[in-house]
This record gives C-alpha cells, structure tokens and sequence, in this order.
C-alpha cells in the first residue's frame, strides 16, 4: 500500500514598488505576500528566505545554496 499525498497549497504575490514621480526610473524594490491556503495564514516578505521560512512551517523544505 503506498502512503497518501498530502497537498499544501501556497498563493504568492510580488508587487514592484512603483517609482516616486513619472520619470520612469524604478521604484525602491519589492515585496510579496504568501498565503497558505489551507489555513489562510499569511506572511509579508522582502527577501525570499523569509517567504522560505514560511513555507517550513507546513512543509519540509532541504535547502540546497538558496540565496536571498
């Protein structure tokens, strides 16, 4: 008998902050939120080791060289 599939399903958002005026030079950075859906937990982020870290909190994540 083979063990059951666990599903665990993320939502992410990256937003581009937009320049201050029109000058078309580009904004400050970016943030992103993550949801875990099954339990509508959310978590507002900068870097990426931050949306990881959210994400081991439902699922085992191996980190293999990830950079921020």
């Amino acid at each position: 008998m083979s063990p059951e599939t666990g599903l665990v399903s993320f939502v992410l958002r990256f937003v581009v902050d937009a320049p201050p005026d029109d000058s078309g030079v580009p904004g400050a950075g970016w943030h992103g939120l993550i949801r875990h859906v099954q339990s509508d937990a959310e978590r507002q982020f900068t870097r990426w080791a931050d949306a990881v870290s959210f994400i081991e909190q439902y699922v085992h994540v191996q980190r293999e060289n990830m950079n921020d």
